[in-house]
């Protein structure tokens, strides 16, 4: 995306994004795509689980 740079560390890990604030006026929404795509990379490692398991969590929650 024009007006974004990512900054990598000397292990070439992404670690900073630089934003020109005329791309968030310009495009809005394409700037929270790119975030989002960002976000969901950096927890490609994490634990997940199940529709199923996230809906009864949900259910549980609300019931309190």
């Amino acid at each position: 995306m024009k007006g974004v740079s990512i900054l990598f560390d000397e292990r070439k890990k992404k670690r900073i994004v630089q934003i020109d604030m005329d791309a968030i006026r310009k495009d809005p929404e394409g700037l929270e795509d790119l975030l989002d795509v960002l976000v969901a990379e950096s927890r490609r490692n994490e634990p997940t689980i199940s529709l199923d398991e996230y809906v009864k969590s949900v259910k549980r929650t609300k019931k309190r």
